[in-house]
């Protein structure tokens, strides 16, 4: 399975074509926030393709008065993903206690704009970076995360 993964486009669509275009073949998407609009874009765009992937969004910090989830729990091939767009959350260690608190396997966050990737205390944190290209100045990110048998793998992409 493979699960796309932007966050922070601000208004960058055209990033975010170049990502999808970038990255192939995905099963989901996860949007971490950041701005509301560009998931309600991705989502016209994944219903276009063959495999109609589904899309799971977050509200970030500059997502105002919309109706997207602050966190969200799912699960994609057999591995518990706990999304949120991180701005709420105290540092690295208190997003492993929260993913910890839902049994996530999975932490995804974004907010920084920076790609980061580590496991902690048994927890993979993921943030793709920014997918909008001006953004403090560096390329467009994205992340796939390749889920098989219950195992995780990360893949960064950049424009």
């Amino acid at each position: 399975m493979r699960v796309g993964v932007f966050s922070d486009s601000h208004g960058d669509q055209r990033a975010l074509d170049d990502l999808l275009e970038k990255m192939g073949y995905l099963d989901a998407v996860c949007f971490l926030g950041d701005i509301a609009r560009d998931a309600a874009y991705l989502e016209e765009r994944l219903s276009g393709m063959p495999q109609r992937p589904p899309l799971y969004a977050v509200r970030g910090n500059n997502d105002f008065a919309c109706s997207l989830p602050v966190d969200l729990l799912i699960e994609l091939g057999g591995v518990r993903i706990y999304m949120t767009h991180g701005h709420r959350i105290a540092g690295l260690m208190g997003l492993v206690y929260h993913a910890q608190e839902k049994s996530a396997d999975v932490a995804l966050f974004g907010h920084t704009h920076e790609a980061f990737c580590e496991t902690c205390d048994g927890v993979l944190l993921l943030n793709p970076g920014s997918a909008g290209n001006y953004c403090r100045g560096g390329s467009a990110r994205a992340a796939v995360l390749e889920i098989d048998g219950g195992r995780t793998r990360v893949r960064h992409y950049a424009l």
